[in-house]
């Protein structure tokens, strides 16, 4: 469900208090892909407000597998024009990836569809040094994930 999403994504943002205008961005991209028309007006900001106020929210649209994957893809893309991604920003991002319940199966399926895009989209000079940055950052957002759920077994 589209409500709860976004709450878990806001919650992690907002666990220092405050946020950067990394982070903002990544909210605004989001709240534009879960929300559509008048609920794009509304629903960011009661969310917002909710988190604040420490309330839950539930409801709203359900998300079909092919959509959460593509808002994953955007959101992971979105991320990474900013060069320099925060630990706050990994988190959200690890936090909007389970929260969506992506499994690791769906993850690998996101990472193809980046690195073949990358070598359609990227210049041949840059793409090895692109290709590292964004492993890199999906090795980051594993590792919170890692840290964050149970580990099997326990």
């Amino acid at each position: 469900m589209s409500r709860p999403v976004f709450h878990a994504v806001i919650t992690v943002m907002l666990s220092d208090g405050e946020l950067t205008m990394e982070e903002r961005r990544l909210a605004i991209k989001l709240g534009s892909l879960l929300f559509k028309g008048d609920e794009l007006d509304t629903e960011p900001k009661l969310i917002y407000d909710a988190v604040v106020a420490g309330e839950p929210v539930e409801g709203g649209r359900v998300i079909d597998k092919q959509e959460r994957l593509d808002i994953c893809r955007k959101m992971i893309e979105t991320a990474y024009v900013n060069s320099s991604l925060s630990q706050d920003e990994l988190a959200a991002i690890a936090m909007l990836r389970s929260a969506m319940v992506i499994t690791e199966g769906e993850i690998l399926e996101v990472k193809a569809d980046i690195y073949r895009d990358l070598e359609r989209e990227v210049e041949p000079k840059l793409l090895g040094k692109v290709r590292e940055d964004i492993r890199n950052m999906f090795q980051k957002v594993d590792n919170i994930i890692d840290s964050i759920l149970p580990k099997k077994g326990d």
